[in-house]
């Protein structure tokens, strides 16, 4: 199982890249790939104030804090 569930906010980590990305890279996990048992993921991200969807794995992607 893995770090991240959906409902989740998370933000992507700094130095990742994906063409489409928008600037604040905030998102919240809509789905977990369960691609086995023991790995988990690509997680689907719905960025926030859009209707863009990217899939990552959980070492791109950070817990979302505001600060």
């Amino acid at each position: 199982m893995g770090k991240y569930k959906p409902g989740d906010l998370v933000r992507i980590k700094d130095g990742t890249h994906q063409d489409g990305m928008p600037d604040h890279r905030v998102g919240m996990i809509i789905e977990d790939g369960h691609a086995s048992k023991s790995y988990s993921g690509p997680y689907t991200i719905v960025f926030l104030g859009s209707d863009i969807r990217l899939k990552f794995h959980e070492m791109f992607l950070e817990p979302f804090t505001s600060s």
